[in-house]
């Protein structure tokens, strides 16, 4: 399944490029008083968007999290799986408490199984969409190359679209580069970053994703000449489903 994806995504984004290599990146400061982060697993608040995240509760921002799987990682002996689970969870609440979140909130839907339960999903941002009533939105980028992040993104949109929400989505990147068309500075937190993706101790066990992901935000700031930098595609709920949608074209 994942193999398939990866080359969905890569169709998708030589489809979207016409589109999107129009619009150059600029460099943003967000503002939001509410913040509303999709996050396909447990760590994914802290490897795409964490810098931006602590810069905009630095600056006031409520900041939520919403979990979409059980950090279970499709591991298929029960036990084994509630064991895993049980220390993403833990780990998940250090990384809120690191970073100064309101809340976490965890749907638990199978890990590598979000394809399976699109609609479900839906209905739990919307819920969440509803409750909080965020000014700013993040969730993957549809041609993110992971199965369980296109389907948040698909489900995001037909949220956002169904609650008729008018704020920012900012989409975000971490197994496939996007074409960005906003970037934002993160310098002046990106050790503390690393910091936060370090608190996930199983998942960087067998690989850095701290650095892998301080690598990425320093070749994004080379563009505006800042050492770090996170990327992401900015648009609103009905730009976004329609960007989605073509992931029901391939």
């Amino acid at each position: 399944m994942h193999s398939v994806r990866a080359a969905l995504a890569r169709r998708f984004l030589r489809r979207l490029k016409r589109a999107t290599h129009r619009a150059p990146a600029k460099l943003i400061v967000p503002r939001a008083e509410r913040v509303l982060v999709v996050a396909p697993h447990m760590d994914d608040e802290v490897i795409p968007c964490g810098g931006t995240l602590m810069l905009l509760i630095a600056g006031g921002a409520e900041g939520h999290v919403a979990f979409a799987t059980d950090g279970s990682s499709g591991v298929r002996e029960p036990s084994v799986a509630a064991s895993l689970s049980a220390i993403r969870r833990e780990e998940a609440g250090q990384a809120r408490d690191f970073l100064g979140l309101s809340e976490t909130i965890e749907f638990g839907f199978p890990d590598g199984r979000l394809h399976a339960h699109e609609p479900a999903l839906a209905d739990s941002i919307a819920e969440q969409i509803l409750r909080i009533n965020p000014n700013l939105l993040f969730t993957p980028f549809p041609g993110d190359g992971h199965a369980d992040h296109m389907a948040c993104a698909w489900a995001t949109a037909r949220a956002a679209v169904r609650c008729k929400w008018s704020g920012t989505i900012l989409a975000y990147e971490v197994w496939t580069a996007l074409w960005p068309n906003v970037a934002v500075d993160i310098t002046p937190v990106a050790e503390r970053k690393a910091e936060a993706i370090r608190l996930y101790a199983s998942q960087v066990a067998d690989r850095d994703y701290a650095a892998a992901a301080l690598g990425l935000n320093s070749f994004r700031g080379q563009a505006h000449a800042v050492p770090y930098a996170e990327a992401f595609h900015r648009d609103d709920a009905a730009g976004f489903e329609r960007l989605t949608a073509l992931l029901d074209e391939f």
